[in-house]
């Protein structure tokens, strides 16, 4: 079977995340796309909005998405969130027997040599890489990554969260709908009084 791994902040979760999910899963007919938010990214500001609520907005964003699943690992393994220590996690709960996958942007790719022990990581899964807006992938593509093919995907979690704090219309800033009601309930972006999970 074929497994992707798709990690990320998702915050909060958008069309443009459900768009990479089905276009990888096309191209290279995937049995399972595992979405999987970021704890504490070693490389990145830790995300603003609590983990709790992330993944509960990937949950509902990719409800009816069949072959996706939600995977909590990173609120189960040491901080910083390595990718080698998820993605070996992932593999001793699903198999590593699978054919595996990880998805990345091509902004994460440019500083991929940066990563923890990024020669293992290329050692554990093929890397697959999308196009994202600044980032072009360059003519070289080594061995063991792939290049997905589709539109180049420009910084929607944040331009959304821009958008809501300027606007609070959810409309506007392209919330999905399948999050709308959570936001409001949990008073996430600037939206009411917060409430605990």
């Amino acid at each position: 079977m074929k497994y992707c791994i798709f990690g990320g902040s998702f915050d909060p979760p958008h069309a443009g995340h459900r768009h990479l999910a089905e276009t990888a899963a096309s191209a290279l007919e995937l049995d399972r796309i595992l979405w999987v938010p970021a704890q504490d990214p070693p490389l990145k500001s830790k995300p603003a909005t609590p983990f709790e609520h992330r993944l509960a907005m990937v949950r509902l964003a990719t409800a009816d998405m069949p072959g996706n699943a939600v995977s909590d690992v990173e609120s189960q393994l040491s901080s910083p969130s390595y990718s080698l220590n998820t993605i070996k996690a992932l593999k001793h709960e699903n198999g590593s027997g699978h054919q595996w996958y990880f998805l990345i942007g091509s902004d994460n790719w440019a500083i991929f040599p940066t990563w923890h022990r990024w020669q293992d990581v290329l050692r554990e899964v093929t890397m697959l890489v999308y196009p994202r807006e600044g980032h072009p992938m360059g003519s070289k593509i080594p061995h063991g990554v792939q290049e997905l093919q589709t539109t180049v995907v420009a910084g929607e979690s944040k331009r959304i969260r821009e958008a809501l704090s300027v606007s609070k219309d959810m409309d506007a800033a392209g919330v999905l709908p399948e999050i709308r009601p959570y936001i409001l309930a949990h008073g996430l972006y600037g939206f009411g009084t917060p409430e605990a999970v």
